[in-house]
Parts: structure tokens; sequence; C-alpha cells
């Protein structure tokens, strides 16, 4: 790999303990996306330590706040809706990414640091540095990121394997410093989505139509997107051989973890105050 991962690596290694959760990607259901927000907020205030979240979210389009300035967005959502592709909100940037089967997503949680050690560019490399070197080392591709003009959520952080995205990326600095002395703790939240076994020609025609309906373009070409089992085996592209491969380059990187099947009971029952957050109705605006 000719990119600089060491920052990327001094970021596991600065915190003395992790978490882990690795989800069941049975059966997921909208509570997923309110599910973040608790988990950052968990971390922020240090209740729980710096976390990778590794799940996945139903069949959906997520899309940024910007993505839903205009009201016409917010309701081509509702038409979306109707044909099984609904959208939901999430908190970072970027624009809308597909999830659902033959997805995987890996979130990094961080709480935010009293002083500025790393760059978004920094967070954005340690991210990908597990589904990199899971990439390369389970899978012997030749992953890189870099800017993939006409795929879904282009940035110069997508991870790229043979010129084809396959997985896209974003992050967000929420709040101030964190601990419980401050008034508003802060967390550092970036999560990608690995297309796995996706029907790629299904996800990008529901981005178009998003699109087309929202604000009249079609700006995702399907020669610029691939998943996983466009380059290897689909058995080796299904979920347990994932989850598998990304646990082992997560252990590669953080030496003190302990593995969870699911959020705490706190996590799980404050993610529904947030659910507000990932319903575009909420960015309707109102008559004045």
């Amino acid at each position: 790999m000719d990119e600089d991962f060491s920052v990327a690596e001094s970021i596991y290694q600065q915190y003395p303990s992790w978490r882990v959760l690795a989800e069941s990607l049975d059966e997921p259901t909208p509570l997923a996306y309110g599910v973040e927000e608790a988990v950052g907020e968990a971390v922020a205030r240090e209740v729980v330590p710096p976390t990778l979240r590794i799940w996945r979210g139903p069949q959906a389009l997520v899309v940024a706040k910007k993505d839903l300035r205009q009201q016409r967005a917010v309701d081509a959502a509702g038409m979306m809706k109707q044909v099984d592709w609904p959208v939901y909100v999430r908190q970072s940037g970027g624009t809308a990414v597909p999830h659902g089967a033959g997805t995987v997503n890996l979130s990094l949680f961080l709480p935010r640091p009293r002083k500025i050690e790393w760059t978004i560019d920094d967070i954005y490399r340690g991210l990908g540095l597990p589904l990199i070197r899971m990439l390369r080392d389970a899978y012997g591709l030749e992953p890189y990121f870099g800017e993939v003009p006409g795929s879904f959520c282009d940035g110069r952080f997508n991870v790229v394997v043979q010129g084809k995205k396959i997985v896209g990326t974003s992050q967000v600095w929420k709040g101030g410093p964190a601990g419980l002395t401050s008034k508003r703790p802060g967390y550092i939240l970036a999560h990608a989505t690995l297309l796995t076994t996706i029907d790629r020609e299904q996800a990008v025609s529901a981005l178009n139509a998003w699109y087309q309906m929202a604000e009249g373009t079609r700006p995702v070409y399907i020669d610029t997107v691939a998943t996983l089992a466009s380059f290897v085996p689909p058995a080796q592209a299904q979920d347990k051989p994932v989850v598998s491969a990304l646990l082992e380059a997560i252990r590669s990187l953080v030496k003190n973890y302990r593995l969870e099947q699911e959020p705490t009971p706190q996590e799980r029952e404050a993610g529904p105050k947030y659910d507000e957050n990932a319903d575009p109705e909420t960015y309707r605006k109102k008559p004045s």
C-alpha cells in the first residue's frame, strides 16, 4: 500500500481498550440508525470505550441532511418508500448510499479529543484501514483510496478495487471535547458501507430514481461500482466469512478489546429517541 497509515495505526494504539460490536446481520430494522447516535453519545460520555461497530441497516437509501434541503427531495423520499427503498437520514455528510442485504457497515466511534490530534483525513484512513487490510490479507485484492467519478457518494476516501468503488465512507464530528465535565461532550463518527453481494443494478436504479425525483439528475453509473463478489467467489463474499475476515483485520490493529454482539441495554433504550433524526419528514420545512 502506498498510503501512509502510520497515523491511522496510532489511533488504534492510543486507547488502552476498545469495544467491538459484531451485531447480527439478520433482519435489520430502522432502529439501527438511532442506535448509531446512542452509541456515539455513550462514547462521548466515556461510559463505553472507543467502539468499532459491524452492522447492517434495512434495504434503504441513506442520505445526508443536505440531500433534503429542497422539499421535492422530502417528497421523493416518500415515493421511494412505496417501492421498498425507504430513505433514512444519517448525521454525517456525503450523498446517498444503498443499505440492506448484500452490504456490511463498519462504524468507528471516538471520543472527541480535548486537543485536535487528527485531521479529517486521518480519521478516514483509520476507518478504512481495517477494510483495506481485510481485502488485501483475506481476499488477495489490491484495494486503495481514491475518487471514482460517477459512483455513489464519491470522495477521496472511497475504497477502490481495480478502479471500481466497493466502499463508501463519511464522517461527522459532534459536540465538544469528550468527558463528563464537558457541557456537551462530543464524539467522532466515521462510517463505511462495503458492498458485498448487493444487486448493483437494483441499487444503482434506486439511487438514480431518488436523485431524478429529488434533483432532476441521474448521477450514478453502474460501471463505476462493484461488489466484493465481483472479485472473489460468491461464497467468500457472504456475511459469515466477511465478518470473520473483518474481525481478523481489527485484531491486527487493536490488541485489547472486548467483543460484544449488541449495544448495551442503555444504548438500545436510547436509540429510539434519535429516530426522528433519521426520518426525512423531520426536515420538511414548515409553512411560514
